[in-house]
């Protein structure tokens, strides 16, 4: 069986958490795109979706392919379309339904989409008259803007448990057609994001998707309650938390700012509270430590993985001048590098480190850490993603071997990298 997943706002980034968090024993990425990647089952093994999204950050839908090389013309796709909904509406009496295009093209995907989404502006009332004709009621979700139906419209509609989601993924004259199978807890992330007591909104806060991403990136492969995770910077505890509700129940927490300790101790409860948690969070040590100094707490050999949003250094104005932005980077290279050298004896062999690390935007030029400098340590950068799939999606890899994330309208953007310590 084929399943398409739908990338978030940083494709490059989604792809490297699915491959990352996939077996590839049991699953084998097939093809990879910038709206989208196609994953097929090996003999014998079947992919839970729901299991999978739980876990994902950086992925919108998850479904199933139920036709391959359907004509982009709206006669077959109305056949497929009846078809699926025929055999809920036995069940449920009505259905809701609605469809999404997303282009395969590697040149503009959106705007193909929108193009491709116009040529079957009819089809949901041609849909809806056929099946009032066979005595059955219908409700068709129309798109607002673009070219696809977001989550939330999806989940809202109820178009997963009673009726379907159509996804086309249209690539020149053919097109794989798809049934959605899971969306993204969009509930759930906006409650962590926007509920939780404790926010700082001075520093700014780590989005509880980007914080999955990281996690997932450790590419932890044992069972989850036998690793232990450390976020020595841990601010408001969105690492952690997130962490909780995918199962992982042995952490630490660390921050040198003791309110920030207390604010995460708020939080872990807050969302304990709320029924997010899924597991005993009795595991789960909370210490007000500067993260140079986490061996005076933490045993040698302890430690499966680090996931953090290290310090980005003071909060941004907009008028620094270069020399002033290479000044900060300097000192956070030095900060960094002496954490490092505190937390390896702290780490199991071969323990993986994910960070996300300043980039400073001046312009259009972007500043950020070199990484080489903690090669002295042993620590060196690995490559999130093989280089065919990024030459595929048109986005090159950092210096550092990471991946960035970041808006346009942001003075610092994030450099996702994942470190292993090779003595």
């Amino acid at each position: 069986m084929r399943h398409f997943f739908i990338l978030g706002t940083n494709p490059v980034l989604s792809t490297a958490e699915i491959i990352a968090l996939l077996d590839s024993r049991h699953f084998t990425v097939t093809e990879t795109y910038k709206q989208a990647l196609i994953v097929d089952e090996l003999s014998g093994h079947t992919l839970d979706t729901k299991a999978l999204m739980s876990r994902l950050g950086g992925t919108v839908k998850i479904g199933t392919v139920i036709a391959e090389d359907v004509p982009v013309h709206p006669q077959p796709l109305e056949e497929i379309m009846l078809k699926q909904l025929n055999g809920r509406i036995i069940n449920e009496k009505n259905a809701t339904f609605g469809f999404s295009v997303y282009s395969l093209e590697s040149d503009k995907p959106a705007d193909h989409a929108v193009k491709i989404a116009d040529r079957f502006r009819n089809v949901g009332m041609r849909i809806k008259r056929q099946m009032k004709d066979a005595g059955c009621s219908t409700r068709w979700v129309k798109v607002q803007t673009g070219a696809a139906l977001t989550s939330v419209a999806v989940g809202k509609n109820q178009m997963i448990d009673y009726g379907a989601e159509f996804v086309l993924l249209t690539k020149g004259d053919t097109m794989l057609v798809g049934k959605t199978a899971v969306v993204q807890p969009f509930e759930e992330f906006s409650m962590v994001d926007y509920g939780r007591p404790e926010r700082d909104m001075q520093q700014g806060m780590l989005p509880p998707k980007l914080a999955r991403m990281l996690i997932n990136l450790l590419q932890v492969s044992r069972e989850l309650t036998e690793v232990t995770l450390l976020d020595p910077f841990c601010g408001s505890g969105t690492v952690l938390t997130e962490a909780l509700q995918m199962g992982f129940p042995n952490l630490y927490g660390t921050d040198k700012n003791a309110a920030a300790v207390a604010g995460t101790e708020k939080n872990i409860a807050w969302v304990k509270e709320k029924g997010m948690i899924k597991v005993d969070t009795g595991n789960v040590k909370l210490i007000a430590s500067d993260a140079r100094d986490l061996g005076k707490h933490i045993a040698p050999g302890t430690l499966d993985g680090v996931a953090c949003e290290l310090y980005l250094g003071p909060v941004r104005t907009g008028t620094e001048t270069r020399g002033a932005l290479q000044k900060r980077l300097d000192e956070l290279t030095k900060l960094y590098y002496e954490c490092l050298s505190a937390w390896k004896p702290l780490l199991k062999p071969g323990a993986p480190v994910v960070f996300a690390m300043p980039v400073y935007i001046l312009g259009i030029e972007k500043h950020g850490i070199n990484a080489k400098e903690f090669e002295k340590l042993g620590f060196r950068s690995e490559s999130l993603l093989p280089a065919p799939v990024l030459n595929r999606l048109g986005t090159p890899e950092t210096k550092n071997h990471g991946l960035l994330y970041g808006r346009n309208d942001q003075r610092v953007w994030r450099e996702i990298i994942r470190f292993r310590c090779s003595e």
